[in-house]
């Protein structure tokens, strides 16, 4: 998420969604309307040369109607497509909610556990991720990976904290062919 040009489509719908308080509802939109054309066939069709470019944005003018999001993503949406920057769309809705997340001071947590959590662990950790990020709003997005054997790993806005034990046995074993040499 490194271009300005989809930060700047960002800012620009924050601008037009702050006044009205609607900075919340817009993003839910526009991350919905960003997977919708992430879409594989349907991103072939509006992405593509070959299709007449009128037929393009007839089709996105479609699929937004379909959506019924709010008349500013629908106007960012087809504004994209007009300047053949609907490419664009995935990175303006993941700064959109970055911009958002750090004017209401939220942030972001990622907890990975090899098992599900039950309810008090993730309540621990989503403690843990409030004092560490020294904010009282904070998400949690929870993910099963099998792979971790067992343990966490938290990537609080950026920062991970691997406590897995693949992580701990991959130290181990480095640690024990260090001393072998």
């Amino acid at each position: 998420m490194t271009g300005s040009l989809g930060k700047r489509y960002a800012r620009a719908l924050i601008g037009l969604t702050r006044p009205d308080g609607q900075l919340e509802p817009a993003g839910d939109e526009l991350a919905r309307a960003a997977r919708t054309f992430a879409e594989p066939r349907l991103r072939a069709v509006t992405l593509s040369p070959a299709i007449a470019r009128a037929a393009r944005l007839r089709i996105v003018s479609n699929v937004v109607a379909t959506l019924g999001v709010s008349r500013w993503v629908a106007n960012l949406v087809s504004l994209l497509a007009e300047r053949d920057r609907l490419a664009l769309l995935p990175e303006v809705a993941q700064w959109y909610e970055t911009l958002v997340d750090e004017e209401v001071g939220r942030t972001r947590v990622n907890i990975r556990s090899a098992t599900p959590l039950s309810a008090a662990e993730r309540g621990e950790l989503t403690e843990l991720a409030r004092r560490l990020t020294r904010r009282k709003s904070v998400v949690v997005n929870t993910d099963v990976d099998p792979e971790l054997l067992g343990g966490v790993v938290l990537d609080v806005a950026g920062t991970v904290y691997d406590g897995s034990v693949r992580t701990q046995l991959e130290r181990l074993s480095r640690e024990m062919v260090g001393q072998r040499a």
